[in-house]
């Protein structure tokens, strides 16, 4: 199960994403990376908001870090249902990340299907 990805808006937003092996547990050694890039995309026109370069923490274990600022979370909108539901979020974008390597490995991507925005009286 993959924990929720949740951006809390208006405010400078770090995350950090371990790569794991395709059909694995295992973390995917990332030594030969080359780049990666992940994008931030709306659900409803398929629009690109930001794109992003990840930075490398540590190869061995497979952990990328990346930083959104807060002019750009500021700017996302963010989604509600309704009172009789509670008001949970609803996910208003998704994302993509690629990883490419220098030593000629397939080029890995990866898709997060939902992203929430969370309010933060900004």
């Amino acid at each position: 199960m993959m924990a929720d990805f949740v951006i809390p808006k208006g405010q400078d937003f770090e995350f950090s994403i371990k790569v794991i092996e395709k059909d694995s547990f295992l973390a995917q050694d990332l030594t030969n990376m080359s780049t990666a890039k992940f994008r931030l995309i709306k659900l409803d026109d398929s629009s690109l908001v930001t794109t992003i370069d990840m930075v490398l923490v540590d190869a061995t274990n497979g952990i990328l870090k990346g930083s959104i600022a807060n002019t750009v979370t500021s700017t996302l909108v963010l989604d509600r249902g309704s009172k009789e539901d509670g008001y949970y979020l609803k996910p208003v974008y998704q994302g993509s990340m690629t990883i490419t390597f220098s030593d000629g490995t397939e080029s890995i991507n990866v898709l997060i299907d939902k992203i929430l925005v969370a309010p933060t009286g900004v």
